[in-house]
């Protein structure tokens, strides 16, 4: 295939989808956006299955907003790399994850500073050596939100067509965002479970 190819192929997805919307095959929001601070401008946001992905050169990350990491069902993020992976229902559970069950919580800022995660340069050599071991965790990501994702997004998905791009809105009506949906998700994250709980 050449580049061309790739393009239209681009192309024909972006004039077919008029509205952001969920790419079941991978979970990405994918669709129109407005550029903030403009009435008319458009941008495109791209999902990772695109052969061209669109790049907002002003932005840290070309993603106006994705599904939540903990619920899929709010959305989070945002073009700046200190946006929340999380929708506020999900950190507000994370934030009570303490005391709540017991563990730390995850860290779903995007920046290592929002998770409290940084280097003193002014620390003992020996608290800089725990603080840089933390930053690298950091940057290796949380195997429980990968691991997360590849049993509770399916889930959810298995209501769609496996090829399909389900506009944002009906993905919503149909899984919709709550605080009991975000506790329920958080529980059965921490308890390695996809299983819905009952009520």
């Amino acid at each position: 295939m050449t580049g061309n190819d790739d393009m239209s192929t681009d192309t024909a997805e972006r004039q077919r989808i008029t509205e952001l919307s969920v790419h079941i095959p991978c979970g990405g929001i994918c669709g129109p956006v407005r550029r903030a601070g403009s009435v008319t401008a458009m941008l495109w946001q791209s999902c990772r299955c695109e052969d061209v992905p669109v790049k907002w050169a002003w932005a840290d990350v070309s993603r106006e907003c994705d599904l939540c990491v903990i619920c899929f069902r709010a959305t989070a993020g945002g073009p700046s790399r200190w946006s929340w992976l999380a929708c506020a229902d999900c950190r507000a559970v994370n934030s009570s994850a303490r005391r709540r069950w017991g563990v730390e919580p995850l860290n779903l800022g995007r920046h290592s500073l929002m998770n409290g995660i940084g280097v003193r340069l002014n620390a003992s050599p020996e608290v800089q050596e725990r603080q840089l071991a933390r930053l690298d965790d950091f940057r290796r990501g949380d195997q429980r939100l990968r691991d997360w994702k590849r049993h509770e997004y399916p889930r959810l998905a298995a209501s769609f067509d496996r090829g399909a791009d389900v506009p944002l809105r009906i993905w919503q009506q149909v899984h919709p965002p709550s605080p009991e949906a975000s506790r329920d998700a958080f529980a059965r994250l921490l308890a390695g479970s996809s299983r819905p709980q009952s009520s």
